[in-house]
């Protein structure tokens, strides 16, 4: 490793490099909000263009390592015993020491290359002035690890900084969740997810674009697998449609609802084996006229309540939700037409779920109560 003056002349060097448009502005005197009253002082400048030094050479030390651990692992056979990836050969790798540890069962070999050309395409992006933030949750996690990395450089040539290089580099840290054990599973619940405003899907997922702007490298892209939400909100791509799904001359016309058909064998399953009290409302596809009239009686007695619904495709269970508005529409305004609900989950998200998908609601008071509580100013 090179002396603490050497260290310094490169990152000095490398400043130059550093041209992704969210940081590249560091180190100049341009007008910014974040320097308050005062103005920034020749030392300030030198300290976030030497950061700029410090993010350029840690990815590129990122890339060397990522290639040594290509070498170091070849061909490694997983542990005959448990199925695993040998511990002795995995330690101590890039892969091992940034990625989740709870789903090292799934760091093969190719794991390792696609984490390789993305490191690449990651690095390139912080040299390109024209770069879009992260593509999918792999690039974040290495970027996350290349921006630690540049702190320990800075560090280590004694060095001080007050720009958080995460804060300007990614777009959100909910990738974080997937580091936590207290979160084990929420990875494969989308419409959790969805409730909350993330997007945080298992492994087979970490290298899919967030959306249709985000190029992700070719070698290491992977279409979505994650299940799709019952949420039709999606579908309001212009806003035409979502006008439409406003207007209650379009959404409650009385036309007759095309159905309530279960949207699934496990939906069917739970209406069958439902039972309600005279405030819950189970669905009921033989009637569907009737058995919406009935929704929009029950739904009339409070504005929050229990919904009981399959939350995504092939969910395989049914599971209760607190909303904290319920509304039922006849109609929704993108084909297919069909029943449908407004809700808002606690989070506040909207939601638009299909009828088809729900089981059963139960109005109760007491959610939005609780949740507006939340809200009230203190007493004086």
């Amino acid at each position: 490793m090179a002396d603490d003056e050497t260290l310094i002349e490169l990152l000095d060097e490398l400043a130059e490099r550093a041209r992704n448009p969210y940081i590249s502005y560091l180190g100049t005197s341009d007008d910014r909000d974040d320097w308050g009253d005062e103005p920034p002082t020749e030392d300030d400048l030198r300290a976030e263009r030497r950061l700029l030094g410090a993010v350029t050479l840690a990815g590129i030390y990122v890339i060397d390592e990522c290639i040594a651990d290509i070498q170091t692992i070849g061909a490694a056979e997983l542990d005959t015993d448990d199925g695993q990836p040998d511990p002795e050969v995995y330690a101590g790798t890039f892969v091992w020491d940034n990625f989740p540890a709870r789903f090292r069962p799934a760091y093969d070999p190719h794991f390792f290359a696609k984490v390789l050309v993305t490191a690449i395409k990651v690095t390139q992006d912080l040299a390109n002035p024209e770069a879009d933030r992260p593509a999918c949750i792999a690039e974040e996690i290495i970027l996350n690890a290349i921006c630690k990395s540049a702190y320990a450089l800075m560090d280590e040539a004694d060095l001080d900084y007050d720009a958080v290089l995460e804060d300007l580099l990614l777009e959100d840290a909910d990738f974080e969740l997937l580091f936590s054990k207290d979160m084990d599973g929420f990875e494969n619940d989308p419409a959790m997810q969805r409730s909350l405003g993330m997007w945080v899907p298992p492994v087979e997922g970490w290298f899919t674009p967030f959306n249709d702007t985000r190029i992700v490298h070719p070698y290491a892209e992977t279409t979505t697998t994650t299940a799709e939400v019952h949420d039709l909100f999606h579908l309001l791509d212009t806003v035409g449609l979502e006008a439409a799904s406003r207007d209650l001359s379009v959404v409650d016309a009385p036309e007759p609802i095309v159905g309530l058909s279960p949207i699934s064998d496990v939906v069917r399953l739970a209406r069958q084996t439902s039972t309600a009290d005279p405030e819950t409302w189970v669905a009921d596809d033989s009637d569907a006229e009737s058995s919406y009239a009935a929704l929009v009686r029950v739904a009339r007695i409070a504005k929050s309540g229990w919904l009981t619904w399959e939350p995504h495709e092939d969910a395989d269970i049914v599971r209760s939700d607190a909303v904290i508005r319920f509304t039922p529409h006849r109609h929704y305004p993108v084909a297919p037409d069909q029943p449908w609900a407004e809700i808002a989950m606690t989070s506040g998200t909207i939601m638009h779920v299909p009828l088809s998908s729900i089981v059963s609601y139960r109005p109760d008071p007491a959610i939005y109560e609780q949740w507006n509580s939340r809200f009230a100013p203190p007493e004086q």
